[in-house]
């Protein structure tokens, strides 16, 4: 009977440790941008997965992808979508922990490439994918 018990005690144990663990398993969010910032945003458990998964959402929405996702394990982030039209089109995305931050990192890698005459087409919630 005693061992019955422990057994018991043990497999509860186990159950909510695994519980646990799972809960806390990180979550990836990733969009890949396209020129007219209809791509959604995409999970999943690991960063290259996210990866994968952003471009592949892409292309089944557009034939205009960047096919370099932005991505973030913070779900609190913000993605900020920017095109540019100088010296070519490019669109670009960034995450940041608030709509200024991820505008600010978005232009800051478009402009370190040299693109000029960008705008800012929209934010994105990491979290649901909304458009905010």
């Amino acid at each position: 009977m005693l061992a019955m018990v422990r057994l018991a005690i043990a497999g509860l144990f186990i159950a909510t440790v695994s519980g646990h663990v799972l809960a806390q398993a990180k979550r990836w969010a990733a969009i890949d941008p396209d020129a007219h910032a209809t791509s959604p945003v995409v999970w999943s458990t690991t960063r290259e997965k996210a990866h994968d998964a952003a471009v592949a959402a892409c292309r089944r929405v557009s034939k205009s992808c960047a096919e370099a996702p932005a991505s973030t394990d913070d779900l609190d982030d913000v993605f900020a979508l920017m095109c540019c039209t100088r010296p070519a089109r490019a669109c670009a995305a960034s995450p940041g922990a608030g709509r200024e931050e991820a505008r600010a990192a978005v232009q800051a890698t478009l402009t370190s490439s040299g693109f000029s005459r960008c705008t800012l087409k929209r934010y994105i919630s990491a979290r649901t994918g909304e458009h905010l």
